[in-house]
This record gives structure tokens, C-alpha cells and sequence, in this order.
């Protein structure tokens, strides 16, 4: 989007930049590692995951995500520049609804990682490691 010249001479030094940039990477690469981890976990372990929790830990961190870097596209839309020390007050909702997002995460990322370690305090054993858990 950002390779149009029309476009980027608009959004150059918005929020919409860097909500772009941190929406991508964390959807893309993050999410990646974690799935990776899912996938994995009981390989290396010999233990799996509570299903309901890994559930509830993955649509928290996405719905999480979204809230923070979606409505941060919008404010850059909207002209919010980058690199300023204080921001105008008709930014303030997008802010809010961005540090809900950032609420919701941090308490996902702690299910998760709970969720891992209550796997291996419980000894739930995998059915089969050579299917890298997938039989739960």
C-alpha cells in the first residue's frame, strides 16, 4: 500500500506507518514462533497442553493484537504523527482502545506461558510423540 507515491507522501510520518509495521510482524513472525511452540511442545517435552487453555490463550492474544495495531491504522488515517512527546485529544479513543488491546495481550501471553508450565507440573503425557501431539 505504502509503495504508491501518492499514498506514502500522505502517511509517510503518521501512526499508520508504524501501526502497519508492528500489525505485520507481530501477526506474521510472533505468531509463528507461538504455533511453532504448540506444534513442537509435546515433541520436545513429552507433555501436552490443556486444549481449552491453548484455545482461550490464542484467541486472546488475537483478538489482543487486533485491538492494539488495528484501531492505530485509523489514527494514522486520521493524521497522528510520529515522534511527538503528546498527542491531540481527538486521538484519545484510539489510544484507549489500543491499551485495551495491550491489557488483553499481556493477560494472554501469561495464559499462555501458564499453560505451558502447567503441562509440565501436571505431567499430562502426549499419546504420541510422533505425531507431535496431536492426539490429544
Amino acid at each position: 500500500m505504502l509503495s504508491n507515491s501518492n499514498l506514502d507522501v500522505v502517511l509517510h510520518d503518521r501512526y499508520f506507518v508504524v501501526a502497519h509495521f508492528h500489525f505485520v510482524l507481530r501477526m506474521g513472525a510472533v505468531f509463528g514462533i507461538l504455533c511453532g511452540m504448540r506444534l513442537y511442545f509435546p515433541l520436545f517435552t513429552g507433555f501436552v497442553v490443556n486444549k481449552p487453555m491453548a484455545m482461550g490463550s490464542f484467541i486472546g492474544l488475537f483478538s489482543g493484537v487486533n485491538l492494539t495495531f488495528f484501531p492505530l491504522h485509523f489514527a494514522g488515517l486520521h493524521g497522528m504523527p510520529r515522534k511527538v512527546t503528546s498527542y491531540n485529544e481527538l486521538y484519545h479513543l484510539w489510544h484507549k482502545v489500543a491499551s485495551v488491546g495491550a491489557a488483553t495481550r499481556l493477560v494472554s501471553l501469561f495464559l499462555y506461558l501458564f499453560r505451558l508450565a502447567e503441562a509440565i507440573m501436571v505431567h499430562r503425557l502426549c499419546l504420541n510423540t510422533n505425531g507431535g501431539g496431536l492426539l490429544e
